[in-house]
Parts: C-alpha cells; structure tokens; sequence
C-alpha cells in the first residue's frame, strides 16, 4: 500500500493533485484513519486507464511494423575524405539495391572539412538500420573490406 506522497512521487504529481483524484475517482483509494492508502493494483489500473479506457479510438489500418522509423547517426571523427567517401558510397550502394521489406528509408552525409568530422544520418524501418549498421560495423573493423 503507497501513501499519497509516495504515488506524487512516483506520478510526478502534487499530493494535493493526488488526493483530488482520489476524491473524483480517478484513483481507488482506501482511507485508513486520516490518511489514503493506495494499493499497487489500484494505482496500476490507474496508470494503465487511459490506454485501457479507448475503446471508441480507431485503429490505424496498416499494422504497426509499417508505421515505426527509427533514427541513427554516425559520426567519424577525425574522418579523412577517401575514410567518409568509401563509407558514404557503400551505404548509397545497399541503398540502391534496398530490399522492399525497408520500406522509406532516407540516407543522408553531413562532412565538415575543416574539422574532418563526418555524420551520417539514416532514418528507415527498424531491419533497414539495423542492417546498415551491421555494415557500417564491418567497415569500420580494422582491415574490414565489403565484397559484393
């Protein structure tokens, strides 16, 4: 059982803003003496309520894994031009010849010359960074050529 400082901490929230949920029936809660306990089931239902209490929201009609796009940036210091080149190029040839499954996916190269620092920026399906990056991966290792 929590006390209504610990679920203001625990919620962020001012205790009086806690026992004002309390009063609207926001939050269950048990008064034992003067003071509110909450139970851990109580404030779970609280927390989980209003994702649970949607029924009425449409669903998007294409499925989640068409709708996520993850980030990534890498960036070389200290990267010569021929380094941030035979990088650049051999990402832009998997891009090229991307697999369908990677959906929209964006490459993009930011280099600053005089600081030969070089930042590549890509922005895909989960499978197409996670593939890149295994190849970012095998360029970088020390020795590490891309056949193919």
């Amino acid at each position: 059982m929590y006390t209504v400082a610990r679920i203001s901490e625990i919620l962020d929230l001012h205790p009086k803003t806690v026992r004002r949920f309390i009063r609207e029936g926001k939050i269950k809660a048990t008064r034992i003496g003067r003071e509110w306990r909450i139970s851990k089931a109580d404030l779970r239902q609280y927390t989980h309520a209003e994702l649970a209490n949607t029924p009425d929201e449409p669903r998007p009609a294409t499925p989640l894994s068409s709708r996520v796009q993850v980030s990534a940036v890498i960036e070389l210091s200290d990267g010569h031009s021929e380094e941030v080149s035979r990088i650049s190029n051999s990402l832009i040839a998997v891009l090229n010849s991307k697999d369908p499954s990677w959906g929209t996916s964006r490459y993009d190269l930011l280099y600053h010359p005089e600081t030969h620092k070089a930042r590549f920026v890509l922005n895909g399906t989960p499978l197409f960074i996670r593939t890149l990056l295994e190849l970012v991966e095998v360029l970088i290792q020390e020795g590490g050529t891309v056949d193919g």
